[in-house]
């Protein structure tokens, strides 16, 4: 009975997904979005490869140079390959965008499951936390504890996922409270469920759409926050290759060198462009509304 049950769960969860992808091939927001990403994906994954010089190699003589076949790009202030740079810095992006939304998402579920269920004194704290968090202007807060444990890409990443979370908490605990009151939740503790099994087993699954699509929507602020913060010089330290640093070099020559600027900018805006009309395919697709016209 057991296994006809797990494979019965199974089929239902792999419907589900042919549901979602049937949908969303029929969106062009997710073939544009998905591209994007894909690309930034492999770039971020095969830079030694695809990139044709190194990023941190300089050549003073053809600083500030315009695109050419030696340097499609051009070059920076230091006569790097802008292209080469522009690729290896896909990594840190990538690594901060998944890391500080996974930090986000697991501590916003955990708080917020357990608050909402066990509600009383702990849901009293966390609630009380994400409000002390939620109460400072994301930008100071972020800079202000920057500026204490130092620049780095671990601090970036361990601070954008905490500074993020109250968001996920809150979600996850307002999903919760209503699904706590459905009836499959009562039907599940009269067959004798604890109550570990209650919110991982038949709570979260019925919530879990609402942080995926969240989570999608934060990977382009993500994006954003790190390199709005190594333009300000507490995230990536120079040589390291990141969008936001090239943006720093490269502000001083807007009017010399006005491209060198260009295509980080392009960068970040393309790459929060796919996240962006990714996860809002996404959304429309896990609605379970969509579709049922058909």
């Amino acid at each position: 009975m057991f296994k006809i049950f797990k494979s019965q769960r199974f089929f239902r969860l792999w419907k589900k997904i042919l549901r979602v992808i049937n949908i969303m091939k029929r969106d062009y927001k997710a073939y544009l979005g998905g591209s994007i990403i894909l690309v930034i994906l492999i770039a971020a994954a095969f830079a030694p490869y695809l990139a044709p010089a190194s990023p941190y190699a300089t050549d003073v003589t053809r600083r500030l140079a315009g695109p050419s076949r030696q340097n499609l790009l051009g070059t920076d202030s230091l006569g790097r390959d802008i292209l080469s740079r522009l690729i290896y810095a896909a990594r840190p992006a990538m690594m901060v965008a998944f890391g500080a939304i996974i930090i986000s998402v697991i501590i916003g579920i955990v708080t917020g499951l357990l608050a909402a269920y066990s509600g009383g004194v702990f849901d009293t704290i966390v609630i009380f936390i994400f409000d002390v968090v939620r109460a400072f202007p994301p930008i100071i807060l972020i800079l202000v504890l920057l500026s204490v444990v130092g620049p780095s890409l671990a601090s970036v990443i361990i601070i954008l996922g905490i500074t993020t979370m109250p968001r996920y908490g809150r979600v996850v605990r307002a999903e919760t409270l209503s699904e706590k009151a459905e009836d499959y939740v009562e039907s599940a503790r009269s067959l004798g469920a604890n109550n570990s099994r209650i919110i991982f087993k038949h709570i979260f699954p019925n919530i879990f759409a609402s942080v995926l699509v969240l989570s999608g929507m934060d990977m382009a602020s993500m994006i954003m926050w790190e390199a709005g913060i190594s333009f300000l010089g507490l995230g990536l330290q120079p040589p390291l290759s990141s969008w936001g640093v090239m943006l720093q070099e490269s502000y001083q020559y807007i009017q010399t060198a006005p491209l060198m600027i260009l295509w980080p900018s392009l960068a970040i805006i393309l790459t929060m462009l796919g996240f962006s009309t990714f996860a809002e395919s996404l959304r429309i697709a896990l609605n379970p509304k969509t579709g049922q016209e058909e």
